[in-house]
């Protein structure tokens, strides 16, 4: 690369949010080091590469390759590219990508921790990305023993209509078994499962759970109910594309796997806002737990809730949920801490009080007895939101 200032394209789209959150990402490395004369192009997902591009004498591209098209036009120009996408089949290009694999389980987790049994999963026909999601939530859910259904349309040669693509959607939602938690492959597919469940009258949450995948506020707020959907790290996907890119600028080599970070987690909204227990005691007990367990609540504030005694309330839990109403203050306690620690810098002291646990060596058995890790194992271990500019999350060579 010469002394002077590096020409670089962006190819990523600007009209959705994931987009927009990649280039974020991209402007936060530029600031922190050397400037770029940078070219936006403002497009769509599925654009195809501008007229310009086969004569442009540049020094690099970052891009988000939706279609093989735009893929072999940057492939042709010879410079140095990172791809933001899946690969396409035949095209070696380096990339950072989303963990496919820790999207499903962030979606899984989320889904089992509100005591779904039953599941489904709802993507995006011919999509590599969308059936990698597929594949590790199904695996995941049959290893921890679950059935998965999956929603499959029989393509013809043209995909159906709007019209009739929601009406095949619809009737498939009434076949499942319910209570169902169903994953979507990214929030736009989500919101059309929530708009095939308003036209049949199936209640969200409480027999179709659904959650999505980006945490697009548009489409999550635009959702009746509001979508809960699995948050991706994209400012950091955009940061380390830029960092790799620059590196491949300056005549460094490319790592052999795409490399791979993991999403900040999951937030909630009332999409998945339920508790899917055949038993109106259990579901209002676990949903005060969730409420007020990092207030200090005991068994008994559980069974004076409920207006029942303890021995009952005991009963229902072990019943419907297998373990005992301490267990599950345990349980939203660790989950809290588990944000928390995520989230802020605060000592773990601090964390301990907010979560109405005596002192941050009893915060640390917990986690060591649920998690076999210290907290600050799983700090460190785990995305941080707003902590780190690097990220530390990447399930490959450094780079």
């Amino acid at each position: 690369m010469p002394d002077s200032m590096p020409h670089v394209a962006l190819f990523v789209e600007t009209s959705l949010g994931y987009g927009r959150g990649v280039l974020r990402g991209i402007a936060n490395y530029v600031r922190a080091h050397q400037p770029w004369s940078i070219y936006v192009d403002q497009r769509g997902l599925n654009d195809p590469p501008p007229d310009w591009l086969s004569g442009w004498n540049g020094h690099g591209i970052i891009m988000r390759a939706q279609t093989r098209r735009v893929a072999e036009a940057v492939a042709n120009l010879k410079v140095p590219a990172v791809d933001t996408q899946y690969k396409i089949r035949g095209l070696e290009m380096p990339s950072v990508i989303s963990d496919p694999g820790a999207i499903a389980q962030a979606a899984a987790d989320h889904l089992i921790e509100r005591h779904f049994r039953q599941f489904a999963f709802v993507g995006v026909e011919r999509a590599l990305w969308s059936n990698l999601r597929r594949k590790a939530f199904v695996d995941i859910l049959e290893r921890a023993g679950f059935p998965c259904h999956v929603y499959s349309p029989v393509l013809g040669s043209r995909f159906l209509d709007w019209e009739s693509e929601q009406s095949a959607l619809a009737q498939w939602l009434q076949s499942l078994p319910k209570p169902v938690g169903v994953m979507a492959a990214h929030d736009l597919r989500a919101f059309h499962i929530l708009d095939a469940c308003r036209r049949t009258t199936i209640p969200v949450p409480e027999q179709v759970a659904v959650i999505g995948v980006d945490n697009d506020e548009t489409f999550c707020n635009f959702g009746d109910p509001p979508l809960s959907s699995v948050k991706l790290d994209l400012e950091a996907i955009g940061f380390t594309a830029a960092e790799l890119l620059d590196r491949l600028m300056r005549g460094k080599k490319a790592p052999k796997r795409p490399i791979s970070l993991k999403p900040l987690g999951v937030v909630t909204r009332r999409s998945t806002d339920v508790v899917a227990v055949d038993d109106a005691i259990t579901a209002q007990a676990v949903r005060f737990i969730r409420q007020h367990a990092c207030e200090g609540a005991s068994v008994a504030d559980v069974a004076q809730h409920c207006n029942v005694s303890r021995r009952v309330i005991e009963r229902s839990f072990s019943q419907f949920l297998g373990t005992s109403v301490h267990e599950q203050i345990v349980f939203a306690k660790l989950t809290r801490a588990k944000q928390l620690l995520i989230d802020t810098d605060y000592s773990l002291d601090t964390i301990a009080a907010k979560c109405s646990l005596t002192h941050a060596s009893y915060l640390g058995k917990i986690f060591k007895k649920e998690l076999g890790q210290t907290p600050g194992e799983f700090r460190r271990r785990t995305p941080h939101n707003g902590r780190r500019l690097l990220p530390a999350n990447i399930n490959a060579p450094p780079i």
